[in-house]
């Protein structure tokens, strides 16, 4: 299906377009935005997989792992910012 191929697509720009925040040492969104955005693209996956889009699925995973990855640098910055304080 054309379709998980466009979704997929998007999908890699989007989780290329996360690697500078990622990579970046102390500049990440807020733990809200980390969480919301990945129970978000969760469900996404979860969407896609009733639909039979599995390479759609996967990028959504990939997506999903990436929001895990700021979530938990956020959360190692505010311990360290709580520490300073």
């Amino acid at each position: 299906m054309w379709q998980d191929f466009v979704i997929m697509g998007v999908q890699v720009v989007f989780a290329i377009s996360l690697l500078p925040t990622i990579l970046h040492p102390n500049q990440k969104p807020t733990m809200a935005t980390c969480v919301i955005s990945a129970g978000c693209v969760t469900t996404l996956a979860f969407v896609f997989a009733s639909l039979g889009l599995w390479f759609a699925v996967a990028t959504s995973c990939l997506n999903m792992g990436l929001w895990i990855v700021l979530a938990s640098q956020r959360h190692r910055l505010n311990q360290r910012e709580a520490m300073i304080r």
